[in-house]
């Protein structure tokens, strides 16, 4: 949900970002760059909507009332929490504290993901070889494919356990902290360059040339004179939010499944377009992506809706 902007020279767009990091000042050497981080969202949708019926009949469910209008909250609650404790570690520099509760963190995200498909017993074997990829050979292409995986996962796991309403105001609530995070307070900023220097798994990595490695990776400063990056970094955050909104769609609707679902494409569609806007908008300082991406699936969905001839809710 926050960008960060390092210092690079006027002919190139140097972006990174974390816990749902956006975009900055795109040159044209960037575009490759940029279309990639678009097709990792494309990516994360398709295989979302593929994953969903499965874990839809699996009965696994986030919230035990997918139509409580509370949800939105509870998650932005648990948001605040981890974003706190992650601070506070931070500051008192505990590198390894923050490394230890992201990887526990996303351990059990991996778990609940898995557990959809086979038994609890046997999901603790693939979690554990993932886990040890991550931690010792975080390379950027071991990460993205991990990104992809696990995004689409809890986008589902997420989508199916709230219906259209919550998942709306969801995202609303989300786009207007995600500004406020980056405009007002900045804490996500700080927090952004933590994550990053400790390697965590909660980004995407487009590399700008073949020898890139992000496991060599030392540029981790912001500030001024800091070497500029060999990498542009997507947060995983762009590609979960918005998709929650797809994947509550396409199970709120699921007689329009046999044909186009125009409610789904529409979402996809306006994520796709969010996301493009947001990537062409240049700024002197740090963008919350968030109220683009979101403000492009939702009015998305609602054209689908209104191209299909149904009501949202």
């Amino acid at each position: 949900m926050i960008e960060v902007k390092a210092r690079a020279p006027k002919d190139t767009a140097e972006k990174f970002a974390a816990l749902g990091g956006n975009a900055v000042k795109m040159s044209k050497s960037s575009k490759i760059q940029v279309l990639v981080m678009l097709l990792f969202v494309m990516a994360v949708q398709i295989l979302a909507l593929a994953i969903t019926p499965a874990i839809s009949a699996s009965g696994n469910r986030v919230f035990e009332d997918p139509a409580s209008i509370s949800n939105p909250f509870a998650y932005l609650f648990l948001i605040l929490v981890f974003t706190g404790l992650l601070l506070l570690a931070i500051r008192l520099k505990k590198g390894k504290v923050v490394g230890g509760f992201i990887f526990l963190s996303v351990a059990a995200s991996i778990y609940y993901v898995i557990v959809a498909f086979i038994s609890p017993l046997l999901a603790l074997m693939p979690t554990l070889a993932i886990m040890l990829l991550l931690r010792f050979y975080p390379e950027w292409y071991i990460i993205d494919a991990f990104g992809i995986l696990v995004c689409a996962g809890i986008s589902s796991l997420f989508g199916v356990s709230m219906t259209i309403l919550p998942a709306l105001l969801l995202l609303v609530v989300l786009a207007v902290y995600d500004a406020i995070s980056v405009y007002k307070t900045r804490h996500m900023v700080s927090l952004a360059e933590g994550v990053i220097k400790i390697k965590a798994p909660l980004l995407f990595v487009v590399p700008k040339s073949r020898d890139y490695s992000f496991r060599k990776d030392q540029a981790i400063s912001t500030s001024p004179g800091a070497k500029e990056r060999g990498a542009f970094f997507l947060g995983l955050g762009d590609a979960v939010i918005p998709t929650i909104l797809v994947i509550s769609a396409s199970w709120s609707f699921p007689a329009l499944g046999q044909g186009l679902n125009l409610p789904v494409i529409g979402a996809m569609l306006g994520t796709y377009l969010g996301f493009l806007i947001l990537m062409t908008t240049s700024r002197d300082r740090p963008q919350a992506g968030l109220p683009f991406l979101n403000s492009g699936v939702i009015l998305g969905f609602l054209a689908g809706c209104l191209a299909a001839g149904v009501r949202p809710f």
